[in-house]
């Protein structure tokens, strides 16, 4: 019975967590004008609706959130919005326990097991993504380090579909494709195949029922357009530009500051090719594909740098996956603390705090773009310095 007991009390720390942290959200962010709609249809039965809402989401987050939305029992949108995320906080919550598992496998201290589980799932970019409206990002980085995770340890099928389900959640999982294939001693293609029929699975009747509607979302997600954000290294590059917005009657004036054309129209592209370019060229640095699993998400962690840093249109709740990964990282080669993942929360607690209080944009900007050239750096001699003795595979994990 203690046994028992002591087995299932942290899962029922991550259910108490998860419910705590849904019910302490104060705004529905964007989560009304993007995510509603198709959650809403879902949650009604109203597939026409369902399928040519134009949520920039992808169908499996929908699919989470939908069922937990309905047994709401209706109501106003925030009170909908808390039960929408919650399951999607349970999914950061179970991936903590997975790594603390993993770490402690590896010979972690039960104190960082701790700290590696409760910053998985309490830290400033979970709180900043559910203010924000987007807890699917939670979900789809939840997706996306478990399969890296799960590759570490050979298990070929939970990779596959973990990976699958993250890639129909959001666009940018696709960083997790490479890294997570690579961590994986065997059956790469097959692997790759299971994934890209779980994405066909639930993305297809998409596209054939609303073929128009998912072009749309797809261009959109594609295209930054001109607007960029203080926390991205082309923000030097822009201009300010005086716009004027009429709300209910009244004029408002705003300073936006905008990118040359060609810079929101490469940037998504260049962030796509390095998500080729580096595993690759890292594979062609070993003289081999494989990496052992801290390697693979040191370069999960890298490309979700680079992804956030060549945004544009970058907003600090992005910086999720690369927080995670970083966490997970210390879950795949412990030594003592995990003072990566207590660096990179202590740096976006920073980050966040001082973006709420923005009154220098250059001055954010400057310190922002010098974070992640120093984090990149570190992060890149890591896994290509010369002369590194490489891990070598770690044996399959018990069932």
């Amino acid at each position: 019975m203690a046994s028992a007991l002591r087995r299932s009390l942290p899962f029922a720390l991550v259910f108490a967590a998860s419910v705590w942290l849904a019910s302490s959200i104060a705004a529905t962010g964007d989560w009304d004008s993007d995510s509603w709609p198709a959650v809403s249809a879902l949650s009604h039965g109203r597939m026409g609706d369902y399928l040519s809402a134009k949520a920039m989401m992808g169908p499996f987050s929908t699919l989470v959130q939908a069922p937990f939305a309905a047994v709401s029992g209706g109501g106003e949108e925030l009170h909908v919005y808390r039960w929408a995320a919650f399951p999607c906080l349970l999914a950061l919550g179970l991936l903590a326990l997975y790594l603390a598992r993993i770490a402690g496998r590896r010979g972690a201290t039960p104190l960082t097991q701790v700290l590696l589980a409760a910053l998985c799932l309490v830290n400033p970019l979970t709180i900043e993504a559910l203010q924000s409206g987007h807890p699917e990002e939670l979900l789809t980085a939840a997706l996306a380090v478990g399969a890296v995770a799960a590759a570490s340890e050979n298990r070929r099928w939970t990779t596959a579909i973990l990976l699958g389900l993250a890639l129909a959640s959001k666009q940018w999982a696709v960083i997790a494709i490479l890294p997570a294939l690579m961590a994986l001693p065997e059956r790469r293609l097959r692997v790759g195949l299971a994934a890209a029929a779980i994405v066909a699975a639930l993305v297809l009747p998409g596209i054939v029922a609303a073929p128009g509607s998912f072009a749309e979302v797809h261009q959109h997600a594609a295209s930054t357009g001109r607007i960029v954000t203080p926390w991205s290294v082309w923000y030097p590059a822009a201009s300010v530009n005086t716009q004027l917005y009429h709300v209910d009657g009244t004029t408002l004036v705003a300073q936006v500051h905008q990118l040359p054309p060609v810079v929101g129209t490469v940037s998504h592209p260049v962030i796509v090719l390095l998500v080729l370019v580096v595993p690759l060229g890292l594979a062609a640095r070993r003289g081999r594909l494989g990496l052992s699993g801290a390697d693979a998400m040191a370069l999960l962690a890298l490309l979700a740098l680079l992804r956030c840093a060549l945004d544009p249109l970058d907003n600090v709740y992005y910086h999720a996956p690369l927080l995670l990964a970083l966490i997970g990282w210390d879950a795949l080669a412990p030594r003592g603390l995990p003072l990566r993942a207590l660096a990179g929360a202590a740096i976006a607690l920073l980050f966040r705090h001082w973006s709420l209080h923005l009154t220098d944009l250059v001055a954010y900007n400057d310190a922002y773009v010098a974070v992640v050239v120093l984090a990149g750096a570190a992060i890149a001699v890591t896994l290509f310095r010369p002369g590194r003795r490489f891990t070598a595979y770690p044996a399959a994990a018990p069932a």
